[in-house]
């Protein structure tokens, strides 16, 4: 029951992460001409597109924030301030007046919301997965960390489900901020659960022992090269197929097949709860079969197939193979993903642990996954269509 909670308390932000992530995305293309005007509405959606790319940027410097915290002052409380730096600039976001009433003021404010809400998710992942850690058996490590990924695309359901609610064409356009609200709400309610989590043991230890280092991120960056880089490596491979699969591909759904994009949106939703169940069963299978071995495997054989599936998904003209081949590289990710998150932690010692998992797999995710998208485009077009399905991630 402690491991149930335990796992679901931390997971909750991962949760927020991706729901806020797919909230944005939604109403980008509404929230342009609010805080972005002019006459050129391409450059406004641009803009507003680009805020939300800031916030990608921000990561790392979140990573070593909350790190920072994590390693001098407890998991827990880094997990408490991290949850409430995502919530309260949502909670401003929902409330933030339009050009028109506070004019410079109001694009100035949206974009340090999303810095803001940026330095957060920084340090929420990597702290997440090694609270998670340092809390559960070390045989359901996999199991456990797999149940956090899956969190994530529960939020984007969430996200996908209220989006498309709240832009129905009967809503009144002020309805875009009823769901940052309720990401707010949602945001502070997951403080207060927090705050009845335990310390780990793994950190009460390194008080006893005395061993809590001044500048934590120092002692990474000095004797912890090779765990930065595999950091590096797996918040890359963790976010780059899914981003290229998922996201990216949903744009050729309409260009390929001109499908409408409740048809789109409804193939992405079935994707994202094949995620939601496979996840789980994948970190099992790794609890059995050996985490880094199964990783290892679930890269080889993305790598194999990511480049004849990509191909035969852009030069296809059916459908259902379209889908076949998206589907397949889904399947071969997963196990990935599913495990990655009980081997991070295990790159650095307790003492850095949180400044080095935080910091390396946001760099990852920042410099390598959030461009994915835009690296792979033939152009800026593919940022300026009205369709939120393959623009979120840019």
């Amino acid at each position: 029951m402690q491991n149930g909670k335990t796992i679901f308390s931390t997971s909750a932000g991962h949760i927020i992460e991706y729901f806020d992530s797919y909230l944005y995305g939604y109403f980008a293309f509404m929230l342009a001409p609010i805080f972005f005007p002019s006459e050129d509405p391409t450059v406004a959606l641009i803009s507003s597109y680009g805020v939300f790319a800031a916030g990608f940027i921000m990561r790392p410097l979140g990573g070593i924030i909350f790190g920072h915290l994590g390693d001098r002052f407890g998991r827990k409380s880094a997990f408490l301030y991290s949850i409430l730096a995502m919530a309260l600039p949502t909670f401003g976001i929902a409330c933030l007046p339009s050009y028109d009433s506070i004019g410079l003021a109001a694009p100035v404010l949206l974009i340090t919301f999303r810095l803001l809400q940026g330095v957060s998710l920084g340090g929420e992942y990597g702290g997440a997965a090694l609270f998670i850690r340092e809390h559960v058996k070390k045989g359901s490590a996999g199991y456990a960390g797999s149940i956090l990924a899956a969190m994530g695309f529960v939020g984007a359901l969430a996200g996908t489900a209220v989006g498309a609610i709240f832009t129905l064409e009967f809503m009144p356009t002020w309805t875009w901020r009823i769901p940052f609200f309720l990401g707010g709400v949602f945001g502070v309610s997951v403080y207060f659960l927090r705050r009845t989590m335990t310390e780990t043991s793994t950190f009460q230890g390194i008080q006893k022992e005395g061993k809590i280092l001044r500048i934590p991120i120092l002692d990474v960056f000095k004797h912890h090269t090779r765990g930065v880089l595999s950091g590096l490596g797996i918040g890359m491979n963790t976010t780059i197929p899914y981003y290229l699969a998922i996201i990216y591909m949903n744009s050729h759904y309409k260009n390929q097949f001109a499908l409408s994009t409740s048809a789109v949106m409804g193939i992405s939703t079935c994707i994202m709860v094949l995620w939601v169940f496979l996840l789980p069963l994948a970190g099992s299978w790794a609890d059995k079969l050996g985490r880094t071995k199964l990783m290892a495997i679930s890269a080889l054989t993305t790598l194999a197939l990511a480049f004849p599936g990509f191909y035969i998904m852009l030069e296809t003209s059916s459908l259902y193979i379209f889908i076949a081949c998206q589907v397949l590289i889904c399947l071969t990710s997963i196990p990935y993903v599913a495990t990655c998150s009980s081997v991070l932690p295990t790159l650095f010692p307790p003492a850095e642990r949180y400044s080095g998992s935080a910091f390396s797999y946001s760099l990852g995710v920042a410099v390598f996954g959030g461009t994915a998208p835009l690296i792979v485009s033939p152009g800026w077009s593919v940022m300026v269509s009205p369709s939120p399905l393959h623009t979120i991630y840019v």
